[in-house]
């Protein structure tokens, strides 16, 4: 859609501007992206994965993430390049999001340590989420790939490329906020859900200042980048000390801190917990200031202006009734998997109930 507008130049000349606006998905349309893509990623991306780890988890990325997202955007007929912010990141900003990906690891790193904390006090129990990677010499590039590469794209696509931009009929913040929600949740993993939504929130702010999709793209594929490579390193470190016979690897295995802690004196505990703080603290304080340096090397590009993206206007709330379906599903597997870490019900009848409603 254009519209013509005229305006003076220096010269005092009557000339003509053309301004093209564009149409942003509504919140029921994400809506309805969103629970068809946690149903089919529940349902599909499990027996996937079943069938084949490393073929699953790329068929369920591209097939079950990326096409649907591709596919809503041409059905309804949107601009991908305006809508998906297909503009160019520039150097400085990928070299800026390298660092605050490095000083973000170490504080979400905590965040999930307090999250699996705050479960074991109230479950008493709590389950060490492991990354699906093999130790052999073609491990790493695959990982890299598949959880790197294919989820840093495919991942983003959905959620800051076409999700937030639906909930930016409320505001930039909101959209931030309840797109990250949402990125917590499709990971239906409760115990690291602190995280994982610090994370989205992190490359929803990335994406809107710098109105580029590429900034978030390249910082979820550095985020998960790195964490491969240091699960591949503690496997393979895990490895050579089962082979020399070293005893007590069993926590580095698992990567279960607390089980760590508790073969510590109170001494060491004490030392711990202040290195933990001092790290915490440090990697936060030079996350802040890369943040702020980052939204001023961005002020200029900032966000697509009201008068070029054509929004639908007040919200209301029949229009997140789309987002029942795939929320009411996760939310049903969480107190699946609460019941088993308080052992409430037995894992046997947890799997019957699976089977069940056919997961």
């Amino acid at each position: 859609m254009e519209e013509n507008n005229f305006v003076y130049t220096d010269n005092s000349e009557l000339i003509e501007e053309k301004k093209e606006f564009f149409k942003i998905p509504s919140v029921w349309q994400v809506g309805l992206l969103f629970s068809f893509v946690v149903i089919i990623f529940l349902y599909l991306g499990t027996r996937l994965q079943n069938w084949n780890l490393n073929y699953g988890l790329i068929l369920t990325e591209v097939g079950l993430i990326f096409l649907p997202s591709v596919l809503f955007l041409l059905v309804f007929k949107f601009n991908p390049q305006k809508v998906l912010r297909l503009n160019n990141p520039g150097i400085k900003n990928i070299l800026l999001i390298f660092g605050i990906v490095i000083f973000s690891i170490p504080v979400i790193g905590v965040l999930n340590i307090l999250n699996y904390w705050v479960i074991k006090q109230i479950f008493g129990n709590y389950e060490i989420f492991q990354a699906p990677i093999s130790t052999e010499s073609w491990g790493l590039p695959v990982g890299i790939l598949i959880i790197g590469v294919l989820a840093g794209i495919c991942e983003e696509v959905l959620f800051r490329g076409v999700i937030q931009r639906g909930f930016e009929n409320l505001g930039p913040v909101k959209s931030i906020l309840f797109t990250s929600v949402l990125f917590g949740f499709m990971h239906v993993d409760f115990q690291r859900f602190l995280g994982t939504f610090i994370l989205g929130a992190l490359l929803g702010y990335l994406a809107y200042k710098s109105n580029s999709l590429f900034c978030s793209i390249f910082a979820h594929f550095a985020n998960n980048s790195i964490a491969v490579c240091m699960t591949y390193v503690s496997l393979k470190a895990s490895e050579i000390l089962k082979k020399s016979n070293v005893n007590a690897v069993e926590n580095i295995d698992s990567g279960d801190i607390f089980k760590t802690f508790a073969t510590l004196s109170p001494m060491e505990i004490t030392v711990a917990v202040v290195l933990y703080a001092m790290i915490f603290c440090f990697s936060a304080i030079w996350l802040y200031f890369l943040l702020r340096f980052f939204a001023k090397n961005n002020s200029k590009r900032g966000a697509d202006s009201v008068d070029e993206v054509k929004a639908e206007g007040k919200v209301s709330l029949r229009q997140f009734a789309p987002f029942l379906p795939g929320l009411i599903l996760i939310l049903f597997i969480y107190v699946l998997k609460m019941l088993s870490l308080g052992s409430v019900v037995d894992s046997e009848t947890i799997i019957q109930i699976y089977r069940a409603i056919g997961l």
